[in-house]
């Protein structure tokens, strides 16, 4: 083990509400983030960067109804709204 490292202990339910504020911390940035864009298009890149997963899973997500794509031309947007409704489920 590397000097700087150390070894938390805690109980189960430490952890999950360690876990919690840390998705409420990351969910809040993101919010502000999304909030500042003022109802600009999202690509399926800046989706996946501000939501933290990848490409494909925003694809999925389309497929699946979860996101709603808007094609213009060859190119795939998002609408803010329904990128902010989705951090609302």
């Amino acid at each position: 083990m590397k000097k700087n490292q150390a070894v938390l202990l805690m109980n189960q339910e430490s952890f999950i509400d360690e876990i919690q504020q840390v998705l409420s911390q990351h969910k809040a940035e993101i919010v502000k983030a999304l909030s500042k864009r003022n109802d600009a298009p999202f690509t399926r890149e800046e989706v996946s960067k501000y939501l933290k997963v990848s490409t494909q899973t925003i694809i999925n997500w389309s497929k699946e109804g979860i996101l709603n794509p808007v094609y213009i031309g060859s190119r795939v947007y998002y609408k803010s709204e329904d990128v902010n409704n989705l951090l609302k489920r």
